[in-house]
């Protein structure tokens, strides 16, 4: 089911073709919509939407085990048939992850030359931080914090080196999505977070930046605890506590093209960005001065 999409089937009863997952969709009436509703309320801590759904019923999507059960549940598919569409699933996830993920650990400076290549490469690159700054936007005195190091480090030294390569070259578009929990994780300092942010505020004006901020006060449906970075549509690199998973597998590069596009849809962008930049600087500012917040 996780991996052929319309070529995963049941067997139906005996003598009967296989069914597709679109047909046995509608064969209780569903659309897909309502379907994504019901797995969102079974399993509130996965990732599914709409799209997802469409691209597994045309054969272009994986989908989880978790989310295979549920749909059976749903589609009325039972015994066998749901024994078997549950073990696809378990075998496409084993040969997806052992085939097209890399994790790479440790080795900071070979990490960071490759991430170099890939925006070089790229013509449109997009971030999604849910936890710090992203690399490619913070200050050297940030990424002294973040590397646990003095600002004239090499890793510092490349990190704003990318920076500048950003700025320099306009035909590369970068779309970076931030949310204001990460932007409040004070790293340090409140007058290095305040410098920091009112950097986001120069960085977002560049033509071509599209920084945006999902403002706190935004309900949300979707529930992404890592950052990654998708480089046009040859790959997408996440970011976890143990290392760095880069992959260039088709259907997992449009889950996160999928997800990217709701993250953006939540957050401001332009001015309205800007605004909510300059009232998180202006909290730390009066964190410095001894002031009331704007926030509280």
């Amino acid at each position: 089911m996780g991996t052929t999409g319309d070529s995963t089937n049941t067997q139906g009863e005996r003598g009967q073709p296989p069914r597709s997952l679109r047909q046995l969709r509608e064969t209780v009436g569903l659309n897909q919509t309502q379907v994504v509703q019901k797995v969102k309320q079974a399993l509130p801590n996965v990732r599914f939407s709409q799209p997802a759904l469409s691209r597994a019923e045309k054969g272009r999507g994986r989908l989880t085990p978790d989310i295979v059960r549920v749909l059976c549940r749903l589609y009325g598919v039972t015994g066998t048939d749901r024994a078997a569409l549950i073990q696809q699933a378990e075998d496409a996830e084993a040969d997806y992850v052992d085939a097209r993920v890399v994790l790479q650990a440790g080795n900071t400076v070979n990490l960071q030359q490759r991430f170099a290549r890939l925006e070089r490469e790229a013509v449109e690159v997009r971030s999604y931080n849910p936890v710090m700054v992203i690399g490619s936007l913070q200050t050297a005195a940030y990424a002294a914090a973040v590397f646990g190091t003095s600002e004239d480090d090499p890793h510092v030294r490349g990190r704003m080196a990318r920076q500048r390569e950003m700025l320099a070259e306009p035909r590369r578009r970068w779309t970076f999505v931030q949310t204001e929990g990460s932007l409040r994780w004070q790293a340090r300092s409140a007058k290095l977070m305040a410098e920091q942010v009112e950097h986001l505020v120069e960085l977002s004006r560049a033509p071509n930046v599209d920084l945006r901020v999902i403002d706190w006060r935004t309900p949300v449906e979707v529930f992404q605890n890592t950052a990654f970075h998708l480089y046009d549509d040859t790959a997408v690199v996440v970011g976890t506590r143990d290392g760095t998973a880069i992959m260039t597998d088709r259907a997992r590069l449009a889950d996160y093209r999928s997800l990217f596009d709701e993250l953006v849809n939540l957050a401001a962008a332009g001015e309205a960005s800007r605004d909510v930049l300059r009232r998180i600087a202006n909290d730390y500012r009066s964190l410095l001065n001894g002031t009331n917040s704007t926030l509280y």
